[in-house]
């Protein structure tokens, strides 16, 4: 079996067979098969335009508002961003402290600034709407910690102490 490899005329007739046989199969399998893929990955991309305009439309038409609104070239500040998103998702503001430390420079120039917040009572769905929306606004916007505190005797209520990182 291992003569074959060595004698010339193995290659002289293998490798024109092989020439012959790609374009047939290019022409009965491939060309066909890249044809239907084509037509499934095209209705697949209409399908999804269609979903993704309902859920920007109808579900969620708060993030268009967002994304069109012009957008300031104020400083971030803590009580301001918090303030916003704990009244959109009904957190009064008796029911959290914040502190928050000054703007410092790191090693590499750039300028980060921390936060710590307190919630006394919240449940899980409200604390996730709250994080959720505070990534979404402010992308330079980190949590680094999270510590959720069960409160005794209540179904689903939890006292959150969050740090937050802002990199500017």
């Amino acid at each position: 079996m291992k003569e074959i490899y060595t004698k010339p005329i193995f290659y002289y007739v293998l490798v024109p067979v092989l020439v012959g046989l790609w374009p047939m199969w290019l022409l009965t399998m491939g060309l066909p098969g890249a044809k239907t893929g084509y037509e499934k990955d095209a209705a697949q991309y209409q399908e999804g335009e269609k979903l993704i305009g309902q859920i920007l439309n109808d579900l969620d038409p708060q993030r268009l508002e967002y994304a069109n609104a012009k957008k300031t070239k104020d400083e971030f500040d803590y009580t301001t961003a918090i303030d916003q998103v704990t009244k959109f998702c009904r957190i009064s503001s008796s029911n959290y402290r914040l502190s928050s430390s000054p703007m410092r420079k790191t090693k590499g120039g750039q300028k980060s600034q921390d936060a710590s917040m307190t919630i006394d009572k919240i449940d899980i769905e409200g604390f996730a709407r709250f994080l959720s929306i505070m990534h979404m606004r402010w992308s330079s916007l980190q949590c680094s910690n999270v510590m959720l505190a069960k409160i005794k005797g209540e179904k689903n209520l939890w006292k959150v102490d969050v740090r937050f990182i802002y990199y500017q």
